[in-house]
């Protein structure tokens, strides 16, 4: 398959950023937060950056 180049390859990574941004700042965390390793479940901090990152993924889609 051929490699994207020029405006739309642009667009892309831009309405991406958010995304991966906050996904990466959700999985950092749980990944060092005991409480969301040892239960499986998210805390506090943990569910306000699902939250964001949803919110990031609506947007993308919307944009």
């Amino acid at each position: 398959m051929a490699e994207r180049t020029g405006p739309v390859d642009t667009q892309d990574s831009d309405a991406d950023d958010p995304v991966q941004d906050t996904y990466s700042a959700f999985i950092k965390h749980i990944q060092q937060c005991p409480p969301c390793r040892k239960d499986g479940a998210d805390c506090d901090t943990a569910a306000g950056l699902r939250q964001a990152w949803r919110k990031a993924k609506d947007a993308a889609v919307a944009a």
